[in-house]
């Protein structure tokens, strides 16, 4: 029986629901059954179990378009229409020097002093190297991390798509991303450095989602919104057409 979780304006479709559990085993059927027992998802779901343009929905945190299988334990949906309430956060150039700024302290206030910062691909680059201007840190590596095998395939576990090049052995390591979602990425980031035999790993993102299963030891900000960075808009165009 799988959990349908609500975000932003959806709750008020249930009457302030955050989740909901379905009775189905197959998660275009919950989907379905979602519509059917609700009059306001026929705007967001269609009758074959799709999210309509300006929706989006996650099966177990990942993309359904990229899920392969029936069964699930949590689905997600979530708006990304710009219309009524905070769905999608557009994040700014001064966002990102505001909270690399909070975490920069939060590092330094923990004496915490990394021998090298480690970015993971793709989102953790940018924020990564502005940290490492910031508490200064010249050696910064970079490592990825894919939660699917193919497209339409996914994986039981997240797995090592390009390999950590940068010696860490003996030191001490930030590993930076952007956000902690499910946390299964950043999770896996930390046992792949770790097999390197590090002095120490610490984790670092500019944001956390509320159900992430991985809370870093340093974050700015916490939000159920769909975050887009500066340096992704034109990607979430294309998504979103």
């Amino acid at each position: 029986m799988p959990r349908v979780k609500l975000l932003a304006s959806l709750k008020e479709i249930t009457g302030g629901k955050d989740s909901i559990e379905v009775e189905a085993d197959d998660w275009r059927d919950a989907l379905k059954r979602l519509r059917e027992e609700y009059a306001g998802f026929k705007e967001v779901i269609g009758e074959d179990g799709n999210p309509r343009p300006g929706y989006l929905v996650f099966i177990d945190g990942v993309d359904y378009r990229l899920y392969e299988g029936r069964k699930a334990k949590e689905i997600v949906i979530l708006p990304v229409n710009h219309g009524g309430g905070v769905d999608v956060e557009l994040v700014s150039w001064q966002d990102i020097d505001e909270m690399t700024d909070i975490i920069s302290k939060r590092i330094i206030a923990d004496g915490f002093n990394p021998d090298v910062i480690v970015g993971i691909l793709r989102g953790g680059i940018i924020p990564a190297r502005i940290l490492a201007d910031k508490i200064n840190v010249d050696d910064i590596g970079v490592l990825e991390v894919k939660l699917y095998k193919s497209v339409g395939i996914r994986g039981e576990r997240p797995y090592l798509r390009q390999p950590l090049i940068l010696p860490v052995t003996g030191k001490r390591v930030l590993i930076v991303d952007d956000v902690s979602d499910s946390g299964l990425t950043l999770q896996f980031a930390v046992e792949v450095v770790n097999a390197y035999m590090p002095k120490e790993v610490k984790t670092a993102t500019l944001y956390i989602k509320p159900w992430t299963d991985f809370i870093p030891d340093y974050y700015a900000r916490s939000t159920e919104s769909w975050v887009v960075f500066p340096w992704e808009r034109r990607e979430f165009e294309r998504e979103k057409e």
